[in-house]
């Protein structure tokens, strides 16, 4: 990737990098495996998983019992979200600024969409999100590109004028593979991996976003 580009949309990963969930997900790991399966899972195991579909992590744990995973994952994770989620600190100031100065701002993310509804309305985040691409919007998931693709699509941008902020191995290899610019969010779970990915940014705070993009977006605001 240059270093220079032309930004013309911002898009966003959800858990890990717009909201702290990662106690929400650990938990949700650590009560279906043992309810289900009758073990534990490592923590750097499931952090391992981020940004994946819960239905390819879980039948790759086990095929025959996926279902009951799933069921016994949501059932913690729905119960206990409100509680356990929280947004990271500069996430409010650079989805506002960044939407006053004038860019589209997208979601995509391996969740379903009403859940990452719920998750942005939450935080009140969720007026500065132009679109979502969620589970329900694309037959297969991250790390393949689609996601991200539809997201260009939607926000009817080229991929090298938009930048992908993510969290995961599932980001980078999507962002690669879309050949969208990707920025390492290393106030995410996943710090080291984020220090050593390909990444055309890294930032350590959101708000930093703010140093990267043009002071006027595409878009006129009213």
């Amino acid at each position: 990737m240059q270093n220079k580009k032309t930004i013309k949309a911002v898009i966003w990963d959800l858990d890990g990098t717009i909201l702290d969930t990662t106690e929400l997900i650990l938990g949700s790991y650590r009560y279906s495996f043992r309810k289900v399966l009758d073990r534990d899972i490592a923590d750097e195991e499931a952090l391992g998983n981020f940004g994946i579909t819960l239905k390819d992590i879980m039948t790759g744990y086990s095929p025959e019992k996926a279902g009951e995973l799933i069921e016994a994952y949501r059932e913690y994770n729905h119960a206990h979200h409100d509680e356990l989620v929280s947004v990271f600190p500069g996430i409010l100031d650079a989805l506002a600024n960044i939407h006053r100065r004038g860019f589209p701002q997208a979601v995509v993310t391996s969740k379903t969409e009403w859940l990452t509804c719920h998750g942005l309305e939450l935080f009140g985040l969720d007026g500065f999100i132009d679109t979502i691409v969620g589970f329900e919007s694309t037959e297969i998931h991250k790390p393949n590109p689609e996601p991200l693709l539809e997201a260009l699509k939607k926000l009817e941008i080229e991929a090298d004028e938009a930048i992908f902020i993510g969290d995961s191995r599932a980001d980078v290899e999507c962002a690669i593979s879309a050949e969208v610019a990707f920025v390492a969010a290393m106030w995410g779970p996943n710090p080291v991996f984020m220090a050593e990915c390909h990444a055309w940014r890294r930032i350590e705070d959101p708000r930093d976003l703010l140093l990267i993009l043009p002071r006027k977006g595409p878009k006129k605001i009213i």
